[in-house]
């Protein structure tokens, strides 16, 4: 009996040690929430930490994911916020909060396709920067923003506020092209080139500013730059130069109704101002009369001594540098001396006049304002955002203006299909852009003007009594810096929408589907007023120029991801449609010829011989498939693998063409177990890709371009290239 209820015992002990044994060793389902200060947070990746067993948060932040054993640990990754780990212990429901952070991103990044990736597991280069990094000095361009804070990237602006600003990355791999990479905003390629240059006006060469400015810092969730070819492949050709993926903020990281306030002012200083000599006056011998220095030979010709030459003349016209020298207590007569009962100029002292530079610019003052509101909800989200950002530029009378409205939602429809949208508005407008490089720039002629005079005596510019028509300068060939700021003015606006229309479909576990619309609209009216006075152009100009330019894209991307024990696999398969159409009108004066009546700005005061017109207008379209794998490794290894074909309109027939890329990501810490406090990653990396590139629209055939006319007649004329469809 005794033997008996030994073996019932000993028979039940097995039992619960054999449940609890197969309860560990059994798949175990979690599910629970995160969120940080400001509620539930959409997006977060949850990993069961050693393997590729993923999932992410839904827009409520739950997750819901089955691990190997009770004994597993989570990893919460997520761009902007701190990694954290916690133990299941044996818990179903974990919940856990994790902490923002302004440092640099080193958990998960947004890669090519919008496709969010652990950072350690690429082959290729990726740089990213929190949005936060954005604004912490406001600027009017949103690449300014990014100077100096990704490694391997040249940022430079092209001039003062407003003026195009150039992004290289790893640098120059071109002589014939602007070099910029291909920008993409919430899955939509956006048109950005440094070729903003347009003239109306002898030698008034004006740089109206690249049209990546219409972003307003304050909208950046987050940006993550494709350096290398593999990482941009999937772009296609245009992705040559890199990839530089910006994501807008949403209302994700709220729980209730969020408003927002910012505002803010920048003042900008000219920090240092080129050298110019301020010691001697304008003129041709540097004479120092003999009854100062009581020696012949400082005047030999007795050019500066008033008893062989009472009108003695500063000739500004010969130049800054070979005059008398200043501040010595000669005296001169110079442009604006004053005149004698007579009507002779009187001679006045020469006096040095060093900040002439200094005084002639202005403070600049950039003042942003802005508000948005926020909210998230089980069935959506959504944040509008409205900003105001006035600019007031260091030369007089520039100044430069932005308004933008950004909508970003997103819509449950059902529990495993949501449909999301993104618009944003904006318009930039300029009542005048400075002319840039050598002619009406007033900068040049500001430096041009002599150490003996002072530039402030320049301000009343035109002649008293004949306003409109003739200038005041130091000579007849100068231009009056404070003429070309008022006078000549190069006004534009620019408007702009791009956004998109995107569906997600979640249609098993492992299979999901993309489909998204998105575009890109641009118009833009450029306008010049000059008015009678510039050297270059005496009797005034004015001409008017529109562009527009349109982009859609249509796409779609099939992706599957499935765990097989040690092997993570995700495959994507999809393809774009892309058509680009764009127009240009210009019509003006030509160079030299002027107005008929002065200061009567309009098409209808030009002679018709004087007019000088054109347009243009082009047309491309371009289908795509692509398709990408992913193979993990025990969080040890991960290789990529992509290839695209492009069908173009430029080409002959619309040829394909193809191009590949492939590579290998081995995290050598893993495999060799180190676990040095000192150390945390050594990763090795290597890719491998190729390259197609099509033709700009109109390059296969000889097409007729205006020449001009010659007399009254019309001329045309054709490429000096001789081109090849082949």
């Amino acid at each position: 009996m005794r033997n008996c209820r030994f073996m019932a015992r000993l028979f039940f002990f097995s039992l619960v040690f054999f449940l609890n044994m197969a309860a560990v060793a059994a798949d175990f389902p979690v599910r629970g929430s995160v969120k940080d200060e400001n509620g539930p947070v959409a997006g977060v990746t949850v990993t069961e930490k050693g393997t590729s067993n993923a999932t992410t948060t839904d827009n409520n932040g739950h997750y819901a994911i089955t691990v190997k054993n009770a004994n597993s640990v989570l990893v919460f990754t997520s761009v902007g916020y701190k990694t954290v780990e916690v133990a299941i212990s044996g818990r179903s429901v974990v919940n856990t909060t994790i902490e923002s952070t302004a440092q640099e991103l080193s958990g998960v990044v947004v890669t090519a396709l919008g496709i969010t990736r652990e950072k350690k597991s690429l082959g290729y280069s990726v740089e990213a920067e929190a949005g936060k990094e954005m604004n912490r000095v406001a600027q009017e361009n949103v690449l300014n923003a990014m100077s100096g804070k990704v490694a391997g990237v040249t940022i430079n602006q092209t001039g003062a506020a407003g003026s195009s600003v150039s992004m290289v990355i790893r640098g120059a791999t071109s002589l014939s092209s602007d070099n910029q990479p291909l920008f993409v905003i919430d899955g939509v390629p956006i048109a950005n080139t440094l070729n903003n240059i347009s003239q109306v006006g002898n030698d008034n060469r004006v740089d109206y500013g690249n049209s990546i400015g219409g972003i307003t810092p304050d909208d950046i969730e987050s940006v993550s730059i494709l350096k290398g070819p593999s990482a941009a492949a999937l772009y296609g050709s245009r992705a040559g130069n890199g990839v530089v993926l910006i994501t807008t903020k949403s209302g994700k990281g709220v729980n209730k109704t969020t408003v927002n306030f910012i505002s803010n002012n920048v003042f900008e200083k000219p920090y240092k101002f080129l050298k110019w000599q301020t010691k001697y006056a304008s003129g041709i011998f540097p004479a120092i009369p003999v009854s100062i220095s009581g020696n012949l030979f400082t005047d030999p010709l007795g050019i500066s001594d008033p008893r062989f030459n009472p009108d003695y003349v500063i000739i500004d016209e010969s130049g800054g540098a070979g005059g008398p020298e200043l501040d010595r207590g000669y005296n001169a007569i110079q442009w604006n001396s004053p005149l004698d009962e007579n009507g002779k100029q009187i001679a006045t002292p020469l006096v040095s006049h060093p900040n002439n530079v200094k005084n002639f610019v202005q403070t600049g003052i950039t003042s942003t304002n802005g508000v948005s509101v926020a909210n998230n909800t089980e069935k959506m989200n959504y944040r509008i955002s409205l900003s105001d950002m006035r600019n007031r530029g260091i030369v007089p009378n520039a100044d430069l203006f932005r308004n933008t409205l950004d909508i970003n939602s997103s819509f449950k429809v059902t529990k495993n299909f949501r449909l999301s949208t993104n618009i944003d508005f904006s318009r930039n407008r300029s009542n005048n852009r400075p002319a840039g490089e050598r002619g009406a720039n007033p900068l040049q002629w500001a430096y041009a003007v002599s150490p003996n005079n002072d530039i402030r005596d320049l301000k009343n510019y035109w002649v008293p009594g004949q306003e409109g028509l003739a200038v005041v300068s130091t000579h007849p060939s100068a231009d009056n810096p404070y003429f070309l700021a008022y006078e000549v003015n190069n006004s534009f606006v620019r408007d702009r929408v791009y956004g998109n229309l995107k569906a997600d479909w979640q249609i098993t576990r492992d299979l999901s589907l993309m489909l998204r619309y998105g575009l890109d609209n641009l118009n833009e009216k450029r306008e010049t007023k000059m008015s009678n006075g510039y050297t270059e152009d005496p009797l005034g100009a004015y001409g008017i120029i529109n562009l527009r330019n349109f982009e859609s894209n249509a796409d779609f991307l099939l992706t599957y991801k499935k765990n097989l024990n040690a092997f993570h696999v995700s495959v994507s398969a999809g393809g774009n449609a892309r058509y680009l159409n764009g127009s240009s009108e210009n019509i003006g004066t030509k160079n030299g010829t002027g107005l008929i009546v002065p200061g009567v700005f309009t098409i209808q005061n030009i002679l018709p011989a004087n007019l000088n017109y054109g347009n243009s207008r082009f047309e491309k379209g371009v289908n795509s498939l692509y398709g990408m794998a992913t193979v993990g490794f025990k969080d040890m290894i991960y290789l990529d693998v992509s290839g695209r074909n492009d069908w173009s309109s430029t080409l002959p027939g619309a040829k394909p063409y193809f191009y590949p890329s492939a590579s290998l990501s081995v995290l050598a810490n893993e495999i060799l177990g180190v676990t040095s406090e000192n150390i945390n990653l050594i990763k090795l990396r290597g890719g491998y890709a190729q390259a197609g590139n099509d033709a700009s629209p109109y390059m296969l055939y000889s097409v007729l371009g205006n020449a001009g006319t010659w007399g009254s007649v019309p001329r045309l004329s054709t490429s000096g290239t001789l081109l090849n469809e082949n």
